[in-house]
């Protein structure tokens, strides 16, 4: 079956993501949607799988059968499109995403915002396998009051392999508010990088997770550097 005219470039991403863990079926299936089914009972005779695949040579295809000289280079072409592929899409691979805690509670919540006449548009954080992208909004504020227009905005992608640490500050609502509203604190979390420092903000009991995950990524992103 040929290839899904006018496939997005998501959705030929999605196609591929996690292709080491096929089987010999689901790599023929593959390779039949890019023409070439003629060769399923080859690759499932000889038990190619996605973790096999990347590693044919032009003398393994020949030993396979694959006589046609345009086949073999359709096969490496594909093959190191699928690769390629297929780390895009564990690059881009979401870990977590979360929103800034902009208010303690209800309280601070309804004069922050003009008892809401004034949304708020917090910032908002992505964390993928490489980048922590950190969306952040600078309200124009009348005192206390986040005025809904006039915002700044700015987009840090920190390559997550620059990052050196992720401390972590905890800030309790204020008194009135944990009595009378149950408010819940702020965790902020200092990302440390050679180019600066940033902040991603978090409801209170969320930081060493979300700590956690960024420092995982981090070691994982510095291990691949270093390989």
């Amino acid at each position: 079956m040929p290839p899904v005219s006018g496939m997005s470039k998501i959705d030929s991403m999605a196609q591929v993501d996690g292709y080491e863990s096929w089987n010999s079926e689901r790599l023929a299936d593959y390779f039949e949607e890019q023409g070439l089914g003629d060769y399923r009972e080859v690759l499932t005779y000889h038990r190619i799988t996605g973790k096999i695949a990347p590693q044919l040579t032009d003398s393994d295809l020949k030993d396979m059968g694959v006589k046609i000289v345009g086949d073999r280079c359709r096969f490496r072409h594909l093959l190191k499109a699928l690769g390629r592929k297929a780390r895009l899409v564990q690059r881009n691979k979401l870990i977590w995403a979360g929103a800034e805690r902009v208010f303690f509670g209800k309280l601070d919540g309804c004069l922050g915002t003009c008892l809401g006449l004034c949304p708020v548009d917090p910032s908002t954080y992505k964390l993928t396998n490489n980048h922590l992208r950190i969306r952040i909004v600078e309200p124009a504020r009348v005192g206390p009051i986040r005025l809904c227009c006039c915002a700044k905005y700015s987009i840090n992608n920190i390559d997550l392999s620059q990052v050196n640490d992720v401390d972590m500050e905890g800030i309790p609502a204020p008194c009135v508010q944990q009595v009378c509203c149950c408010s819940n604190g702020k965790e902020i979390l200092e990302v440390s990088t050679d180019e600066g420092n940033f902040d991603v903000v978090v409801r209170q009991g969320d930081g060493d997770r979300v700590s956690a995950l960024i420092m995982n990524q981090v070691e994982e992103c510095q291990m691949m550097e270093r390989d």
